[in-house]
């Protein structure tokens, strides 16, 4: 990605490449002390242009902090996020691919049985079945030989000794939900359609078993593949759709999202996030719903929205902090939708584009498109 130069009255030199955590008060996210500012709605806000900035007290005023910051590996904007960080870690490369072959994509879902990460490629316009694995133990990446190939595999989840892949298929295989046993590799259609009417492509998948003394699974259904041409014409609505692990019952229960994308619990199951995406208009919200006792999502609200791209996967750690893969990287957030602090995806792949991500004890396993990157972190969080 490139990225507009800007001019700061502190030059930008070598020494800040040192600088792996930037700490910034959160009011420079809504004042600026500068003359002139000016922020490019193609770069993320670390290189926002800010001129005549007076730094005559050697006061070291945020904006030369935020020049800084362009060179990091995370920006602070709280000791909680602080505490996150290892002062001695940033990201390792564990693989790297052409870019031309972003085999690291989508995903993100430990597997204790083999103690891996399971994730996803995204190779549009040519089709694949790739779903690969990161041995936490050795770092070593595999391509997965599922039988019954998965067709255009995306969102991943692990629950109850399988992996759930969501298949967005092609034109002429549906789209649908897959359990792979982690073991055998071998892979069984679990949902394909609602009344005759073929999935749309989903997209991400989680699991509630807190609800009404229920085991639901939910996932995401937008019409993302007949958008990006790889699927026929949609049959139904853009929808989130919630499945029972008892009964079969597949069920629409949100219907009013444009592009329903990523989605989690947090960790009591009482709040729903669910995220609007969509790259061909301003939409990047994540929205917060409550259940019902029925267990239909209610009262709808903004959690957050991003600053910078838009918001796909979501993981809610054991702090009930909420991680999101959002253009700038990972955003993490508390349950209030404060935003705490940003690992930063844009020296991270070719694009800077970090689409989701998988927590294992202090573990981030970043998928970084054409690369894949393990962070350790200084404290659990899942």
């Amino acid at each position: 990605m490139l990225f507009q130069l800007v001019i700061i009255i502190c030059i930008f030199t070598n020494a800040y490449a040192s600088n792996k955590l930037v700490s910034l008060p959160l009011s420079i996210t809504s004042l600026f002390q500068a003359t002139y500012f000016y922020r490019n709605t193609t770069v993320p806000f670390s290189f926002t242009n800010c001129t005549g900035v007076n730094d005559a007290d050697n006061s070291d005023p945020a904006e030369n902090k935020l020049l800084k910051s362009r060179n990091a590996s995370f920006i602070s904007y709280s000791t909680e996020f602080k505490s996150l960080i290892d002062s001695n870690k940033t990201p390792k490369l564990i693989e790297q691919q052409p870019v031309s072959i972003p085999f690291a994509h989508e995903g993100g879902a430990y597997v204790p049985e083999t103690n891996e990460v399971w994730f996803s490629a995204n190779q549009l316009p040519q089709q694949n079945t790739n779903v690969s694995s990161i041995n936490l133990t050795t770092n070593e990446v595999t391509l997965l030989n599922i039988n019954n190939p998965i067709n255009t595999p995306n969102g991943i989840k692990y629950f109850n000794s399988l992996v759930y892949v969501c298949s967005q298929g092609t034109k002429t295989i549906p789209a649908a939900i897959y359990a792979v046993n982690p073991t055998t590799l071998v892979s069984k259609v679990i949902v394909n359609s609602w009344f005759g009417y073929r999935l749309n492509s989903p997209n991400d998948v989680t699991f509630s078993t807190k609800i009404s003394g229920k085991t639901f699974m939910w996932f995401t259904d937008p019409q993302v593949a007949y958008q990006q041409g790889f699927a026929g014409v949609p049959e139904y609505q853009n929808t989130v759709f919630r499945y029972d692990m008892l009964t079969s019952e597949l069920r629409p229960v949100i219907t009013d999202l444009i592009t329903p994308n990523g989605i989690a619990f947090n960790q009591e199951e009482t709040v729903l996030y669910v995220s609007d995406t969509t790259p061909t208009s301003d939409i990047a919200i994540v929205y917060a719903y409550d259940l019902t006792k029925d267990g239909l999502p209610m009262n709808r609200r903004i959690f957050s929205v991003s600053s910078y791209g838009i918001p796909d996967g979501i993981k809610v750690d054991k702090y009930d902090r909420v991680w999101t893969a959002e253009g700038d990287g990972i955003n993490v957030r508390n349950s209030y939708g404060t935003l705490l602090g940003v690992i930063l995806g844009y020296n991270l792949s070719s694009n800077g584009l970090i689409s989701n991500f998988e927590l294992k004890d202090n573990t981030v396993i970043i998928l970084a498109q054409e690369k894949l990157w393990r962070l350790d972190l200084a404290q659990n969080v899942l």
